[in-house]
């Protein structure tokens, strides 16, 4: 069967009328039946294609295309942390890109955030990502966080426990996926610390993840603040890119959340699409910039997907950025 792909430019007056997710998401109800498009209303306005041409016109500039050679690398210590089965203190590093030959002193930010479902992983597997937005002018980084390789996140979502383990089961992912998300942002706010050395500027910081690591990426951006309060500043991001994404905590978007752009499949094996674009269509509900690239045919997860359609998906996330980190 022929792929079909939904691209769905989702602004306050274009609301993506979103699918189910599952009970503890933005929303609740039914999965898409195999096979079948996803329930959504995508409008292109004109002024927003002749706004997206006109910027796809720019050509080799800073942002739009890869300007640079490649990239320096730098590994950081950036905090360390209790273990979360130990408790004892674990070194929390990340590894810094920077274009090769920029003069520029204040740059854009984007943390990348790694997968493995909150039990394993390593930050080297966002490498090359990172470095193709450091070959754009970004500052990257890929950073690593603490993991729980005995947690079963993927069980619990799959309704593999009941009763007591469930309860059990539920409280360990739970804490793994609030331990990287409290990473995350101790990343973000050391990186702005570190602004003159790196030449970072830090009203422009976005973060993005794969997996696992955009899950954690949508929570810097929709749930470090009180609903109705803007985020800490020192965490704070202006744009989230998610490979497979999701925000299960309930309640939790509202309009001082960040812009977010993010991909998915109909038949993703590990995120459930439903909640994917659930969030996506609770945050142009809440009146936050949204960007849905849904690949409904398909059931590619996260990188995997990325890569079979990463000329599609960068064309947009690059134009995302220069939009929402005010690039222009």
């Amino acid at each position: 069967m022929a792929r079909r792909s939904t691209l769905a430019l989702v602004t306050t007056a274009v609301l993506l009328v979103g699918l189910c997710g599952p009970a503890s998401g933005p929303t609740a109800g039914a999965a898409p039946e195999p096979g079948m498009p996803p329930r959504t209303e995508a409008v292109d306005e004109p002024a927003t294609v002749a706004l997206v041409a006109q910027r796809l016109a720019f050509a080799a500039q800073r942002y739009r295309t890869p300007i640079f050679s490649g990239a320096t690398t730098s590994t950081l210590t950036y905090a360390t942390a209790p273990d979360l089965n130990t408790g004892q203190s674990v070194v929390l590093q990340l590894d810094l890109y920077r274009p090769i030959g920029d003069t520029s002193t204040s740059r854009p930010l984007l943390v990348w955030v790694h997968g493995g479902a909150f039990a394993a992983g390593n930050r080297s597997s966002m490498a090359s990502v990172a470095v193709a937005y450091a070959r754009l002018g970004y500052v990257t980084a890929s950073i690593s966080y603490r993991i729980d390789p005995g947690s079963r996140c993927l069980q619990v979502q799959a309704g593999q426990f009941t009763g007591a383990q469930l309860i059990a089961e539920q409280a360990r992912c739970e804490r793994a996926i609030m331990a990287a998300r409290a990473d995350a942002a101790a990343a973000v706010a050391w990186l702005r610390t570190q602004a003159g050395t790196y030449g970072i500027d830090t009203t422009r910081v976005a973060i993005g993840g794969s997996s696992a690591g955009a899950i954690t990426a949508v929570l810097v951006g929709q749930t470090l603040n009180t609903p109705g309060s803007p985020p800490p500043a020192a965490s704070r991001v202006s744009a989230v890119l998610a490979m497979s994404g999701c925000n299960y905590i309930e309640g939790s978007i509202d309009s001082a959340d960040a812009p977010v752009a993010m991909i998915a499949s109909g038949g993703d094996p590990m995120v459930p699409y439903s909640c994917s674009v659930a969030t996506v269509a609770a945050s142009v509900a809440a009146g936050v910039p949204a960007l849905g690239q849904w690949f409904e045919l398909e059931s590619g997860h996260a990188q995997g997907l990325y890569a079979a359609h990463q000329g599609e998906i960068d064309r947009s996330w690059r134009l995302f950025l220069i939009d929402h980190l005010d690039l222009v």
